[in-house]
């Protein structure tokens, strides 16, 4: 597993960074490949990145002020999906968000993904709010949710 902001086998990591999201989410990317590029610029914000023999496989962004950190997203190729790649990744990150002092992290998570919900949920998450029409592509609603670190990590 890499840590972006330090080594990865890419030269410009937006790019693979992108076609992982475009080919991974039902509705395609979120983001476009200009707001990778962006994103991997800020100072506030990390990536873990999983890759296997040359195969990206996934990736969790977030970004950190003070003692929060707002996941922006956890992506599983769809090759990968269902193989615990993404519960072997959200460890990763509550392991190393633990380690900075992070005291909590949130998420968005679309209403109708059931999946993910139950694995953060697994993971410690909790459900917080809900915010009306959050997605586009199809528009649904959004999960906000919340894991306190030092709960998980005691």
């Amino acid at each position: 597993m890499y840590y972006l902001k330090g080594n990865i086998p890419s030269k410009d990591p937006a790019a693979p960074l992108w076609c992982l999201s475009e080919e991974s989410y039902l509705h395609g990317s979120p983001w476009s490949l200009k707001q990778f590029e962006v994103d991997l610029a800020q100072e506030k914000s990390e990536y873990l990145v999983l890759i296997e023999e040359n195969q990206w496989i996934g990736f969790i962004s977030y970004h950190w002020v003070l003692d929060e950190v707002d996941i922006t997203h956890v992506v599983i190729h769809k090759e990968f999906q269902q193989q615990g790649y993404g519960s072997k990744m959200i460890d990763q990150l509550i392991k190393q968000i633990g380690e900075k002092k992070i005291s909590q992290a949130f998420l968005e998570v679309r209403v109708s993904n059931l999946n993910a919900q139950k694995l953060y949920e697994k993971k410690g998450f909790k459900t917080i709010n809900r915010r009306k029409n959050y997605y586009n592509h199809p528009k649904e609603d959004g999960v906000v949710m919340c894991l306190k670190v030092k709960e998980v990590n005691q």
